[in-house]
Order: C-alpha cells, then structure tokens, then sequence
C-alpha cells in the first residue's frame, strides 16, 4: 500500500498511486562501520523529530537476538492523548507479505504443495491460473491485475470482504503479460496466497500464523488486525496536512489478508526477521530460495543496500502507517521502523538509525517551518493541475492549499513546493526538484529529480 510520507524521488519510484499495502525497496546509503553507536545522538534526533511534529513512530534495532536501542516519539492516538510506547502494535503493510511467504514456503518443506503447483488447482476461474504458479505469486510474476489499482478500491476498502466476495472481484481482473515472463508487483497475489494456506491448513490465516510463525518465534505482539482499538494499545493512524495531524482512512484488512494484514510491534519484528534468518522458520535451504532475488525481489522479501552492507527485509504502507524491517545476515543485525504518521522522509529516519549503530555522523535537521512557503502571488497559474507517469502508474496533483503550493501522489500525503524560479520548485527536506516542461508556452509535464534520479510526468490532458 501507499506510503503517506514527505516523499523522496525513491518514495515515488517504489510508491505507486495505490492506497494500500504496496511498497518496494528504499535504499540506504554508506559504509561499513563497527557496533558501536551514539545513542544519545540518536534520542536527540527522535526529540528533534517529535518536537516539530515530523513523525510519530517506534523503532527498534536488535543485535543478535537482544534489543540495543529502541524508542517510540507520538501519539498512538491524539484525540485521546494516548502516548506511544515500544509495546503500541502498528498496521504493517507489505511486511506481511513476508509472512505469508515464510508459511507458503513451510508448507513446500512439509509437501503439501510445491513452487510448481498451478493456481487452478485452488482458483481455476481466475484468468491464465492454469498457467500460474505459486512461484509466480511469490515473486510477483503472475500477469495478474493489482486490484488496489483499480478506482473501485477505494470504493470498498473499508469495508468487510469474503473470501467469496474477492475472487469476484479477482475474476474481473485482466492479465498484465503472460506468467513467468515479467515483474509486477501485485497485491492480488498475495491475498490468493493467504486462501490458498487457509484451503491447505483447512484453518483460518490468522490461526496459521500464531502456529506457524508467532509461537515459533515468540511473538508475542503480532497478530491479524481487526477494527483498530486505541485502548488496546493498537495505534490509530493519522496525515500532516495544514499544520496538523488529521485522521487518516482506516481499510477493513480482510481485504489486505495476506498482503497487508498483520500488526506488530518493532520488537516483535525484530525478533521474527532474526528467527527467519536463524533457521528457526524455515530451513537455510529454503530461506537461500526465499533470498534468491529475480527483478529486485525474492519470495515475499526484498534487499537494501547500506554502503557495502547488504539488508533483506521489507517495507509496508497502508493509510497511514510505513514501516520497514531489514536484516543484516553478517553483522546479525535486525532494524524495524513502525510509524502512523510521518512528515518527514522514512528513509532519512532508517539512514540515521544505522548511521549511529556503524558510527557514521547523524544528521539532525534544524526545521524552518515557513522555509517551504512559495511566493504564490506570482505563480504561474498554468502549472496547477494533475501529471502522470504511466510506467510507474502514478499520479501527482500540483495544487495551491492555504497559500502554499503543494505537490500530492495519489492516496499519499502532501508536501509543500518553495519557487526557484518561473519553472523551478523545490522541496528541501528530501531533496526534490521539480522542472516543469514548457513548449510553446504551454506546460506539457515536469521533471522530477532527486539523488542522481529522474522522473517524467505528462500533464493530463483536460477532457470535456
């Protein structure tokens, strides 16, 4: 799903205009470093960050099976001055999807179904699941439509689905290329994963993962979402917009099961990505399977790079909530961020985290809240509007809110744009550019540059 977020050019390379449970790699950037670290530099940066309302979020990281530093800053909720705390369970989005692999792959070691099996064999009305495997779900090779694509989505999301209900709505879905021959990732291939685990077991998704996973690895805080409950120390999740936090949507996850799902805590999911890696979930044979990546991604995982070091994990977004959970398989060091609420970019809050642990410098911001504010009175008027990129299937709104223009991905949060120039906009605090591209003096599209990267947006053509 959609990360709500400040975004960074990498947000909105690995993003897409989803509003659930999607996500891909952010990468971190560095060197090697040794195990020790400045964690006070690192509680100074968390109260930097809580002071200006940047974010609200708990992290972890965990060193060979034992926490090392972990934190929470916020609220898990502001309408009932509820504090955040290292046991506040957060919707985790996509790193579900690792789960529901971990179980997929248990039941390959027990022969119960192999990475051969053909979709049909569970859903045969489901277009091309005669040629489908459960490899190619997996590893997202399946063809098959990502139904929180659809504009429908958002019309039934936050509501409650049957497993009846949502092969209905997967047989409307058309292939995108022929199985086996390309990458795409799809949430739709993950929620079939979590049926077919339930057709296999004959037991609910959520009574599989406390056998198979939580008991395992003695999680004591994870578990299938419900209805959010405040008072159960699960977090509501919440945007930044016009100064504040507002609330944001909250989708019903038997529509996300198996793909979006699951909530956590980041103790939690440290402790379930060191089991994973451990032997303790699945054998180190299968896991060198798991790891095996094709298109930047293996079964259910993903990797980040940190200088030379090399993370595997996953990220997750749904409304409000991000979150990533990464493992270093050499150093055996576990990092979790869970957060419901950001103004500020995930990624620079995980660089920092393993900055301090491989002694690199921390970076602190010093926040200049009218910094971003654009001159708005000689804007050029004919920039206003929405842009697409239909590689990435995403769309950004360019828009005027409370005397400050702003830029939006569809289903993410907003950030304000500062005026370079008659053509140029800037976002400081993630390092984004925009270029807006003028022929004829009509404004065709824009550039959007960040980090040595650039993306070109078309201008929607106006359709009476």
């Amino acid at each position: 799903m959609s990360i709500k977020i400040s975004f960074t050019l990498k947000h909105l390379l690995y993003l897409n205009n989803e509003n659930v449970f999607y996500t891909t790699p952010i990468c971190f950037l560095g060197q090697n470093g040794n195990a020790q670290f400045d964690s006070l530099k690192l509680n100074e940066y968390f109260t930097q960050l809580n002071k200006h309302s940047k974010a609200m979020t708990s992290v972890c990281l965990y060193h060979n099976g034992e926490v090392i530093y972990d934190n929470s800053i916020g609220y898990l909720s502001i309408e009932q001055q509820l504090k955040a705390n290292v046991y506040t369970q957060y919707r985790i989005g996509s790193i579900s999807k690792m789960f529901t692999a971990v179980m997929i792959l248990q039941m390959i070691e027990e022969k119960k179904l192999n990475l051969e099996t053909k979709l049909n064999s569970f859903f045969p009305t489901i277009k091309n699941s005669e040629k489908i495997t459960i490899e190619n779900l997996l590893n997202h090779r399946s063809g098959i439509e990502n139904f929180t694509n659809l504009d429908a989505y958002r019309l039934y999301s936050t509501t409650t689905h049957s497993e009846e209900e949502m092969i209905t709505i997967f047989e409307s879905l058309g292939s995108d290329f022929t199985p086996g021959t390309q990458f795409n990732y799809s949430n739709t291939n993950y929620v079939l994963l979590a049926y077919i685990i339930e057709k296999i077991s004959k037991q609910t998704y959520a009574e599989q993962l406390l056998k198979r996973i939580c008991t395992k690895a003695k999680l004591a805080d994870t578990k299938v979402g419900m209805a959010i409950d405040v008072q159960n120390n699960e977090a509501a999740s919440y945007d930044y917009q016009l100064g504040k936090w507002t609330p944001s949507s909250e989708t019903d996850l038997s529509v996300a099961i198996g793909a979006g799902n699951i909530i956590s805590t980041s103790r939690d999911l440290c402790a379930f990505i060191s089991s994973l890696f451990n032997g303790i979930l699945i054998s180190k044979e299968t896991l060198s399977k798991m790891t095996k990546l094709k298109d930047s991604y293996g079964y259910g995982i993903l990797e980040f790079p940190f200088y030379d070091k090399r993370f595997y994990g996953h990220t997750g977004g749904i409304d409000g909530f991000q979150s990533i959970l990464g493992y270093n398989e050499k150093d055996k060091l576990a990092i979790c961020i869970l957060g419901n609420g950001f103004n500020y970019p995930l990624n620079d809050i995980a660089m920092n985290i393993l900055n301090a642990y491989y002694e690199k410098p921390i970076t602190i911001p010093t926040f200049n809240e009218n910094a971003n504010k654009s001159n708005i009175e000689s804007l050029n008027q004919s920039i206003l509007g929405k842009y697409k990129n239909d590689k990435l299937g995403m769309e950004i709104s360019i828009f005027e809110e409370g005397n400050i223009l702003k830029a939006q991905a569809s289903g993410q949060s907003s950030f304000p744009l500062t005026k370079v120039s008659e053509e140029e906009y800037k976002f400081d605090d993630a390092g984004i550019k925009i270029t807006f591209i003028k022929e004829e003096n009509i404004i065709k599209g824009f550039k959007l540059l960040q980090g040595g990267m650039s993306i070109v947006f078309e201008k929607n053509k106006l359709v009476l």
